[in-house]
């Protein structure tokens, strides 16, 4: 299973950036002679309950012994006002046990981030390049990432569904969705090998289940046929590397395609979900349910 990437491809390409000093100062120009450094602050705040309304927050876990918190990193200019932020969740098991799990979750969150600070270094060097044009000067640029979904959760698995959005200038944000599965005893990542039998017949269960549950809409896709688009986006020689998937609360396998994936923008994602009682002959005998 992929991990989610940052909206942004372009950020992967600018590693090269220094990482960001406790103040950082915009350079003057004629227009901004007097321009006062950027506050870089940092702070961590939980998770939210599953009917808050705020949107950039993680939802909690349905377990106790699982938490969820939000990291978050934001430049400040001298008025106080955010011009940038990023955020990303982390994870850590709540008591003792649990250790190899506990292990996999902590380089899990390290490696988020990672990602992370790419994508706020990405969107406040656009921001600053933007405030010397005088453009979108009211307007906050941001990449961060949440916890937007939770699948199983139990004594076997942890999977859940990861939703990130950047904004680095142009007409919209860019998003994406990605799942996340671990083995909740040994804590390594569970690949989608272990669950589905083969890709032709998973590529076949996905195939009906987007005509079930997005009937009429082949048209939209970049191949105008759903057989075609899928077997394009996941070549045979990539074998299930190309998934981006997480496990439902009944057992469920649910696929995430973001914009661009199976056709237009405009067009928005598609998530398709496919039941054990629809594909028997897709799922192994592997984390069976109780």
């Amino acid at each position: 299973m992929k991990k989610l990437a940052s909206p942004i491809l372009a950020a992967l390409l600018l590693s090269s950036l220094a990482p960001l000093p406790s103040a950082v100062s915009l350079a003057p120009t004629a227009a901004h002679a007097a321009v006062q450094p950027d506050t870089i602050r940092e702070y961590t705040r939980p998770a939210k309950t599953a009917n808050s309304e705020y949107n950039d927050r993680s939802v909690e876990a349905p377990v106790s012994w699982l938490i969820v918190e939000d990291h978050r990193l934001e430049a400040c200019n001298a008025a106080g006002k955010c011009v940038t932020y990023s955020s990303h969740p982390i994870l850590r098991i709540n008591g003792e046990g649990r250790t190899a799990l506990a292990h996999s979750l902590d380089t899990w969150s390290k490696q988020e981030a990672q990602d992370a600070k790419k994508g706020f270094d990405f969107t406040y060097e656009c921001k600053k390049d933007d405030l010397r044009r005088d453009f979108l000067k009211e307007t906050a640029y941001f990449d961060y990432s949440v916890i937007a979904k939770w699948g199983r959760v139990d004594e076997h698995m942890i999977s859940f569904c990861l939703f990130g959005i950047s904004y680095a200038g142009g007409a919209h944000p860019m998003h994406g969705k990605g799942g996340m599965t671990f083995d909740a005893k040994t804590g390594k990542e569970v690949g989608l090998a272990a669950i589905v039998s083969n890709r032709e017949t998973l590529l076949q269960a996905l195939a009906a289940a987007f005509r079930t549950q997005y009937p009429n809409r082949e048209e939209e896709l970049f191949a105008y046929d759903i057989d075609k688009q899928l077997e394009r986006i996941h070549p045979a020689e990539k074998g299930l590397d190309t998934f981006s998937w997480y496990m439902g609360t009944r057992g469920e396998l649910v696929f995430l395609y973001s914009p661009y994936a199976l056709a237009p923008y405009a067009s928005g994602d598609f998530t398709l979900t496919i039941k054990r009682e629809d594909a028997p002959r897709l799922f192994t005998k592997a984390y069976p349910l109780k």
